[in-house]
């Protein structure tokens, strides 16, 4: 598994991401092996307009989310595009009592488990929270 962090525009306070995104990485190639390996995903920080203006030109819902994920094939080096909405992270992060790294690594390990087959309608999927909990241990980004 690739992931490479790009961002939409400057934001303030967003510390060493490239590091968070690479053990995320390596703690996802721990717990699936050689079933991520040829995954490439782009990783993009963004704007709540950019994440609501594609969640509602792709999921028919014109509203601010957190994290979108986005599928590309197999045709193509990169097979995925996550967004991760920098005010969300920071929002996010105060309401639940996280810091923003933690957060911010949350939703980047959801958009990947998404991308990997793993979904969930309004409630959590318990095999997916699982999951992401036990990569975030990985990289000790243990719950509060």
């Amino acid at each position: 598994m690739q992931l490479q962090l790009y961002f939409e525009e400057e934001f303030d306070n967003v510390g060493d991401l490239g590091s968070l995104v690479n053990e995320v990485a390596e703690a996802v190639r721990s717990l699936f092996g050689s079933s991520v390996a040829e995954e490439w995903y782009n990783i993009i920080v963004a704007s709540e307009d950019l994440v609501r203006s594609l969640n509602r030109d792709f999921r028919n819902n014109d509203a601010v989310t957190d994290v979108l994920s986005f599928p590309l094939g197999d045709e193509d080096e990169i097979t995925g595009e996550i967004y991760i909405c920098w005010t969300r992270v920071k929002s996010q992060a105060i309401e639940y009592g996280n810091t923003v790294h933690r957060e911010f690594c949350f939703l980047l390990v959801h958009g990947i488990l998404h991308l990997l087959g793993y979904d969930h309608d309004d409630e959590p999927n318990p095999e997916m929270r699982a999951l992401e909990e036990k990569i975030l241990e990985r990289i000790n980004l243990r719950r509060v």
